[in-house]
């Protein structure tokens, strides 16, 4: 089985290496590590998200923006986009069976 904290690093790398260490909201130059750098998901990561969509889906770098800090975050929330939401859910599911 494989170290959950490694699978995390190696989402976190990916979704920083995709975004070139860049907010992909406003631009500003990401350091790692800095406390203020992080994911954001567009599919909340909340209990009812991960009961209906698993985790998988919400933890998939495609549904993951790296982000400079709370407000950049913000802006890639989906919400209640239902439309949104099953696009990018359907999106993860063909990467996922490649």
């Amino acid at each position: 089985m494989i170290d959950k904290s490694y699978q995390i690093q190696e989402t976190q790398k990916e979704v920083f290496g995709r975004a070139r260490w860049r907010c992909e909201n406003c631009g500003m130059r990401l350091s790692h590590p800095n406390s203020n750098s992080q994911l954001a998901h567009r599919i909340k990561k909340s209990k009812a998200n991960i009961k209906k969509y698993g985790k998988e889906i919400i933890h998939h770098p495609l549904n993951m923006k790296a982000v400079c800090g709370l407000e950049c975050n913000a802006v890639f929330d989906l919400g209640h986009n239902e439309y949104a939401i099953e696009k990018l859910v359907s999106e993860i599911i063909r990467e996922i069976n490649k």
